[in-house]
């Protein structure tokens, strides 16, 4: 079984990490997600309008004032430099413009608000960046200066005009408004669709604004959920009130939408009990939790409720200590404030009870996160208590959320035993295919794979299109270059096999607004069902024979293959943020890389010997700390939560050992401690060795790719001098010490626990370029990673695995370069057919059932 699937108890170092707050803008979707519980349908922008900016009311005088101050100026600027025939903009300069907006004579302004608008003056000027109405007149400006030269790039800047127009700005200004709407209009007419979709990808994919002043809301998965709940409770009755109300749930939407972070808005009115099997993933919800002063308790590897613990929000009986005025130690047993449980699925029942001890069955929800973990084997250690838990629950409210979660008609056993057993039982299936970004996936020689270069025969590829219809998370997975290359194909081709319904104008009918990312992949999907079987194979021949198109989109080079030299000749393929690797054989790969670095023999034997004589230290240290453990009691878990929740650690800063309150002998341990720690000598590499720092990518990058590369923003990792002595003084193997200086990590099992957790850390800061970890892992990890590869040694993975692997990929709200790429491509044909056997769902059939 994997580290990440364990049941145990959590760690010190566990427990302490889930009190780091989270960052700002995770903290501002989390309240987004507490307060769109009750308005499911809340949107939000965080652009604010000049009104917004200033405080100041938005009267007719002031918007005027305003608009001939700041605005005009600008649009008078553009009409001289960039006159284009056909703009007329003179009701927009001088002194016609108030008679833009419904004529009439404009008051003058207060003398008052005139005076806090001087005040100011000067605040205005350094925050343009921030006032929304500058944005779009320097895009007005940005079209009207390429319509003016005759260029085309004018179409980049109408298109991401159209898509600003639709943000929730409050209170902008009228008469700019009605200056973008004309400068619009103007572009409309000169811009066909085709053009449009023919450069999608720069205009959609590539494009920062369209992500940067996007409205806040919840995503459509989040909203059906809090509908169910907020209904069904909303909906009872004062006499049915003490009735159980029973809801199922199948929660489908693809991996890094927010299905995690739902439970926190349902704990607005229910009490949540989320089980997961990987740790990571509870951890991670109680890390956000506490952040948002949510009051939780954790149980890990409990065998009884005396293992439960609470988080010091969720005491209701506790003391405090006598100088500090802190809390000092909790009753566990009363856990009457707790609004979510986390718990793995050794735990489950005891939550269970522990849960129902204080709340009637119908205000919890039961939210099991993850249930096809461990369901792509026939039989595994974890089957039996998903099976015992599963038979002996007592919540009536049980959400399953999953990306890859089998369809009501695969499970129906299940469905027919929940109803079976709760009376009036509802059950909802809600669907998402939710997708902000694409990531491409690689073929082992580098080819973007998409179902219309993937399959020859035409019975296979309509299978495939009928597939990813039913299944359109997968769409995610289509990259759109090769997109909207096909639909350049097929629709300018002038072979006549698109019927009127696909034609562009038809398919777009409400103009350039229309074109998203989603709707072209949907278009693209029913490009590929309307093909005639007659047709096929000449297309087929046409598209991907004739062009022999091998792209990797890593770096923006077309005629690249996706390699796996990772810290040689490919690393400059590794772009914008870490990788993952994942295989069966974690260490054989490690040393894989070791020896692919060519690191000079003289060099690496300079290396292992200072490494030796560190781990002579380090085995001093492990020695000193183990007897510590055993002597010092505070080592242990306590009697609470993750510690005291006094100032410095709500600000996340680490506790500190108070040497005054510990006695001698300990005290001269921890200084012995300390000073084998300040021996460990710091080893570094030259900077050659270090994946694309300049002097690498001078050594393996070729002269004529050069240029074209400097643009793609090549990862390098960024592993701290007090890291690499920390790694060092810990008792590990030299593989991973060597690896950890090309800032690679491994997740393995190893004796020291410490060196996971380092691991882990860097790689939640975006520090490692490269991390290597077995397939279970992918149920262990919520960090952002750019690019991923699939070992050949996991062939036999499910379906459904695989497309939980690839879901590893573009997890954060950030556009970037995103790509999966496999060693084998039979993992591709298999995520893009329906299997012929989809053992999750026999699995679930046969477990989750009485």
């Amino acid at each position: 079984m994997s580290l990440s699937l364990i049941q145990t108890k959590l760690s010190r170092a566990e427990w302490d990490n889930i009190e780091i707050p989270v960052s700002p803008e995770e903290h501002e979707v989390l309240q987004l997600i507490i307060d769109g519980y009750s308005d499911p349908n809340i949107r939000y922008n965080k652009k604010m309008s000049m009104f917004s900016f200033t405080k100041i009311d938005p009267t007719e005088q002031n918007e005027h004032y305003l608009y001939m101050k700041y605005f005009a100026p600008i649009i008078e600027k553009t009409a001289t430099k960039y006159a284009v025939d056909g703009l007329d903009l003179t009701d927009f300069i001088g002194s016609k413009c108030q008679l833009t907006i419904g004529g009439g004579q404009i008051k003058k302004i207060k003398s008052i608000d005139q005076l806090r608008f001087q005040n100011l003056e000067e605040n205005i000027e350094k925050n343009k960046p921030l006032i929304f109405e500058f944005l779009l007149l320097d895009f007005c400006n940005m079209m009207c200066r390429y319509l003016k030269k005759g260029d085309s790039a004018y179409s980049y800047y109408l298109y991401t005009l159209i898509q600003l127009k639709k943000a929730s700005v409050n209170a902008i200004n009228t008469y700019v408004i009605k200056y973008v709407d004309t400068a619009i209009q103007y572009g409309n007419q000169r811009t066909s669709l085709r053009h449009v979709i023919s450069n999608a990808y720069e205009f959609i994919e590539r494009n920062p604004y369209l992500l940067q002043n996007a409205d806040r809301e919840l995503y459509s998965h989040q909203k059906e959920l809090f509908s169910i709940f907020h209904k069904s409770s909303s909906s009872r009755t004062s006499e049915e009130h003490g009735k159980d109300t029973s809801n199922l749930v199948l929660y489908i939407s693809p991996t890094g939408t927010g299905k995690t972070m739902s439970p926190i808005g349902l704990s607005t009115e229910y009490r949540v009990i989320f089980v997961c099997a990987a740790r990571h993933i509870g951890l991670a919800l109680a890390k956000m939790a506490i952040s948002m002063e949510k009051k939780i308790a954790i149980a890990f590897g409990c065998d009884t409720a005396s293992d439960i613990r609470l988080h010091y929000f969720a005491a209701v009986d506790y003391t405090r200590d006598r100088r500090s005025g802190g809390i000092r130690k909790v009753d566990n047993s009363n856990g009457s404030k707790v609004e979510i449980m986390i718990c793995d699925l050794k735990s489950y029942l005891t939550a269970m009870h522990y849960m129902l001890a204080f709340n009637p069955s119908y205000k919890i929800i039961t939210f099991w996160d993850e249930p096809t973990i461990s369901m792509d084997r026939a039989d595994d250690p974890l089957h039996e208590l998903i099976q015992q838990n599963w038979r002996q629950n007592l919540i009536g409210n049980i959400v399953l959320s999953c990306a890859t979660l089998p369809r009501e008609y695969e499970i129906l056993d299940t469905i027919a035993d929940f109803r079976d057993r709760f009376d009036g039982a509802q059950i909802h299936t809600i669907t998402s295919y939710d997708c902000k970004k694409s990531i491409s996936v690689l073929s082992k020689d580098g080819y973007c794979s998409l179902p219309h270069s993937m399959f020859q025969d035409w019975d296979s590829l309509q299978e495939c299109v009928a597939f990813c219809d039913e299944n359109k998370s997968i769409l995610r997975y289509f990259d759109l270059s090769e997109v909207v290359r096909f639909i350049t194909y097929m629709t300018d081709c002038g072979k006549n096999m698109v019927t009127e319904r696909y034609h562009i104008e038809n398919y777009f009918s409400g103009g350039i607004g229309d074109i998203t990312m989603n709707r072209l992949k949907l278009f693209y999907l029913d490009l590929l069902r309307g093909i005639p079987r007659e047709s096929w194979s000449a297309i087929y021949s046409d598209l991907v024979r004739g062009s022999g198109f091998k792209f990797s989109k890593t770096a923006g080079i077309k005629g690249t293959a996706a390699g796996i030299q990772l810290t040689t000749e490919d690393a400059y393929t590794l772009t914008d943020g870490p990788t993952i690797f994942l295989t069966e054989d974690v260490n054989k790969i490690g040393q894989f890389y070791i020896q692919q670095t060519d690191i000079p023999k003289t060099v690496f034997q300079q290396i292992l010997s200072t490494i030796t004589q560190n781990n002579k230290l380090s085995d001093r240290i492990d020695r000193l700390e183990k007897d510590l453990e055993d002597k010092d009691k505070r080592m242990g878990q306590g009697g609470g939560g993750g510690g005291s929740k006094g100032e410095e650690e709500k600000k996340g800063k680490a506790k500190e050992v108070n040497m005054e309150k510990i006695n001698p002998e300990v005290q001269k341990m921890y200084k012995e401690i300390e000073d084998l720690r300040g021996q460990i000598s710091y080893i570094s590499l030259e900077s050659v060795y270090i994946p694309n720092s300049k002097a690498h990518q001078g050594r393996w990058i070729p002269k004529e790719l050069a240029k074209k590369i400097e643009s793609s923003r090549p990862y390098m990792p960024m592993i701290s001098e007090q890291t690499v002595k920390d790694i060092m003084a810990l008792a590990i193997e030299n593989s991973l010490k060597v690896l950890l200086l090309l800032g690679i990590g491994l997740f393995i099992e190893t004796p020291n626990p410490r060196y996971l957790e380092v691991m882990k850390e860097l790689a939640d800061n975006q520090q490692l370029y490269l991390i290597i970890a077995n397939s279970d892992y992918i149920y262990g990890t919520n960090y952002q990673f750019c690019h991923q590869f699939l070992a050949k040694d996991l062939v036999n993975m499910t379906q459904q695995k695989i497309i939980q692997a690839w879901g590893r990929v573009a997890r954060g709200d950030i556009q970037h370069t995103y790509t999966v790429r496999v060693r084998d491509d039979a993992l591709i044909m298999k995520a893009f057919q329906k299997p012929a056997e989809n053992i999750e769902a026999q699995n679930m059939s046969r477990l989750f059932c009485s």
